[in-house]
């Protein structure tokens, strides 16, 4: 298919809008990994999804604008693309995100301080005595485990007994 002069301006031009966007969803990617940290499988796995959706993305581009041609500027623009949204933009939409994974993360740590606050005080005021129970329950659990220990010794030692007698009639 042979396209005009502006056509493939206009199909450069959108490749590297959609290399600027996959840069964008890649950061997008990156700032997940930052506010949750997970196993380096995981990282592969998000990895190959999202080089899968870019693929994606490229061909249906491509099949629209130029009937499924790939042509170099294509490809230029694509990459051009990533590379100026990642020597422009990314920096700046890390460094927002990171601030704003900062302060999410101070918020919510300040909400559950608020909300477990009567229960560290209850805890603080009950250690002590609720310890002291706790010991003497201990105390008091050994002993009669023991005396459990001797009630059966002697349950068992008149069970041979009867068992002795039984046998010699």
């Amino acid at each position: 298919m042979i396209l005009s002069l502006h056509a493939q301006a206009g199909l450069f031009l959108l490749t590297v809008l959609l290399g600027g966007g996959m840069g964008l969803l890649y950061d997008g990617l990156r700032v997940f990994r930052h506010a949750l940290r997970h196993k380096p499988f995981w990282v592969q796995v998000e990895d190959g999804l999202f080089w899968l959706l870019a693929v994606f993305l490229v061909f249906s581009v491509m099949l629209r604008a130029s009937a499924g041609e790939i042509r170099f500027f294509t490809i230029l623009g694509l990459f051009g693309g990533m590379g100026l949204y990642f020597l422009t933009l990314s920096r700046l939409v890390i460094a927002v995100s990171d601030t704003i994974i900062r302060l999410v993360k101070y918020i919510v740590g300040l909400f559950w301080r608020i909300v477990t606050t009567p229960f560290r005080l209850l805890y603080l005021l009950f250690r002590r005595p609720l310890g002291r129970i706790g010991r003497f329950c201990d105390k008091q659990q050994k002993k009669l485990l023991q005396s459990m220990k001797l009630c059966v010794k002697m349950i068992i030692h008149h069970i041979h007994l009867d068992w002795r007698m039984l046998r010699r009639k």
